[in-house]
Order: C-alpha cells, then structure tokens, then sequence
C-alpha cells in the first residue's frame, strides 16, 4: 500500500471562495485517506488538482492518498476506517448484500455515472464483437478488480462463458499490459478507458467493441465511505463529496493545468523537460476521454447524485448474469443520497476561474 501525504496554502480563487477557504482553516484539518484502485496518477488529476486549489482545505479536509490493489482489497478497509473514502466499482459490495452479509459501508458519491472499462482489440484485429472472443485469451488488470461481474454478465449474453470458453488472465495495466496485446499473448484487454487512451498515445493503435447499450449506461466507480463515519460525521461526508465536485469542474474548465498539479502531489512524476509536452499531452487526452465517457459534462447540478433505479438496474443485471441469486433485498444496504444538494452547493463559475487562474 503506497500513502502519498502534503499539505499546500491554498490558491486564492475569489473573493468569496476565499472567505470560505480562510474560515476553514481556523480550524485544525481532519486528516483522511482516500484509496483508489490500483493506484494514483495523473490518469485521475482532478482530486489532486482541487486539492492544490485548496477545495479540500475548504471543507476542513487533509487527503491522504492511498493505492491498492483492486475493489476486493480496498472494499474491506474502507469498512473497518482504516482508509475513510474508497473510488471503487460497487459489484462486490452488491453480492455482498445480496447473501445477507452486507459490508457496513455506503456507495455516497457517483463518480462515474456511465461505464468506462472497455475491450480492445489491435486495430487491424479479426475480432469485431464480443462474441468474437469465444475461444480467446483477455487480459484483465487483476482478477480482485470490481467490474470483473459485469464483464462477465456481457460475455454471458452473447455466449461467450467466462473462464471456460474465454480464457481471463492477470496482465497489469499500464506498457505492460499493453505489450500482452501487442505480443499476441492475449487477444483483447478489458481496462478502464484511461489506460487504453494512454496506449494510443503511446503509439498502439487499437479498437474498443462496441458495448451493448444497456450497459454502456450503467455506472461506474462511486466513492464509499463506512456507515460509522456517516452517522458521527456527516459534515465531513458531504463536505468531501463536495470538493471532488469542485475539483471534476476544475479539471474539465481547464485540463492541461490540471494535470500540471500532480506533480505536486508527487513531484516523482514529474517528466525531464525533453519529455514534459509529451507527457502533458498524454494525460490530458487521458482525463478528457474519461469525461468524454463518463458524460460528466452533461451533470452540472447533479454531480455525485445516485437513483434507485441506477441502482436496481445493476442489481438486475447481476442476477440476470448469475452473480447473485437474489435481487430482494434493501437497496439502501449500498447506497445513500442524502448529501446529493450538499455535493452541488457551490459557485460553479468561480470554480472554472479558479482553474484557469492556475493555468
């Protein structure tokens, strides 16, 4: 596990975020960790970049970055505290409550409302379907990932068995992953979107498959939190969901500089000159496509907000693909959207000029 920690003064935004800013930071800052599988980069710069901006310093909050190795490693300590906030996808979590023994955690924030992992194939490769892949190896990033259900509930449709007429390997993310494809040692990759924008850009040419609608809609990656910090802290929920809202408008109003502040975070990444316009360009066109999928642009006044019938249609599909054998059982056992007013309670407009300003 991998624990980044900083602080920074804050940026002065306008003359009212910064009264807000300065109010805060009478009081002392609560220190709190947020995981991400598998790990931090610049391929997710906006918390990062609102953490510079100050918007977690406006909330009363210190992040603590923390890196693991899938859901099914982070989802266990987002539930006991040891990590407070965890950006994860909800399928196991679902399965969970659907045998009884729910984890005592709440999905409070939709990170990602649509699905962004995908499968890709070489460009100039014969596949052109998802039941094409019958019969052929698909390299995951690792077997405990969180969407690993959902990708086999799409195979399934299209008769294709996962394990047994596919065969599903652990390949990595990242040049390593890629390679797997590019060597032919795997026939198609299954990876969020992030990681196969960064292959073009590193110069693979490839091609996604098309997804079936109906479930290119459903969402994605949500920020959880344990039911005990939501009963003695509440504040300090809606207060981070807030501030990831401020930090997504941010990175869109202005991505480049956005993508510019990891390397606050992490100095480490931050590439030797004759490389740094690549780099740059790189992670832009990654955060961008990400959005681009995800549909973020289209959530102004609703960033963060869940549904029940989001929720019921995940819940579905799983037990149409046999993930789970039940789907009666209480909805609320996964999620909460009581802090979705909290979350967009902000000028988005200063935000914007807060990111620019940075530029």
């Amino acid at each position: 596990m991998i624990s980044f920690s900083r602080a920074f003064r804050s940026t002065v935004l306008a003359a009212s975020v910064f009264v807000v800013a300065a109010a805060a930071q009478a009081e002392p800052l609560h220190k709190v960790r947020i995981g991400y599988p598998p790990a931090w980069s610049a391929v997710e710069a906006a918390i990062p970049f609102g953490d510079t901006l100050g918007f977690f310093k406006e909330e009363g909050l210190a992040l603590d970055y923390v890196s693991v190795q899938g859901t099914a490693v982070l989802l266990p300590q987002v539930a006991n505290g040891s990590v407070e906030f965890g950006i994860m996808n909800p399928d196991l979590a679902i399965i969970a409550a659907s045998k009884g023994e729910p984890f005592p955690i709440k999905f409070f924030y939709n990170f990602y409302p649509r699905n962004i992992f995908e499968f890709t194939v070489l460009k100039d490769s014969p596949i052109k379907t998802l039941a094409d892949l019958k019969g052929k190896k698909i390299g995951v990033g690792a077997l405990s990932w969180g969407n690993l259900p959902m990708s086999r509930l799409m195979l399934r449709d299209v008769g294709v068995t996962w394990m047994k007429d596919a065969q599903v390997l652990p390949v990595g993310v990242g040049p390593a992953a890629w390679d797997r494809l590019k060597s032919g040692s795997v026939d198609a990759l299954n990876l969020p979107a992030t990681q196969n924008v960064m292959m073009e850009q590193a110069g693979t040419p490839i091609r996604r498959i098309t997804l079936p609608e109906e479930f290119r809609t459903v969402f994605s990656n949500g920020i959880a939190t344990s039911d005990a910090l939501i009963q003695s802290n509440p504040e300090l929920v809606a207060g981070m969901g807030r501030a990831v809202a401020k930090s997504i408008v941010a990175c869109m109003a202005d991505t480049e500089a956005c993508v510019r502040a990891y390397w606050k975070i992490d100095p480490s990444t931050k590439p030797t000159p004759e490389h740094e316009a690549k780099w740059i360009q790189t992670f832009v066109a990654v955060n961008q496509g990400t959005y681009k999928i995800g549909e973020l642009s289209t959530l102004e006044g609703k960033y963060g907000a869940y549904t029940e019938p989001d929720w019921r249609n995940v819940v579905q599909k799983m037990k149409e693909g046999e993930q789970i054998n039940s789907s009666d059982f209480d909805l609320s056992l996964l999620y909460t959207d009581r802090f979705a007013k909290a979350f967009n309670d902000f000028n988005i407009e200063a935000v914007r000029a807060a990111a620019r300003a940075a530029h």
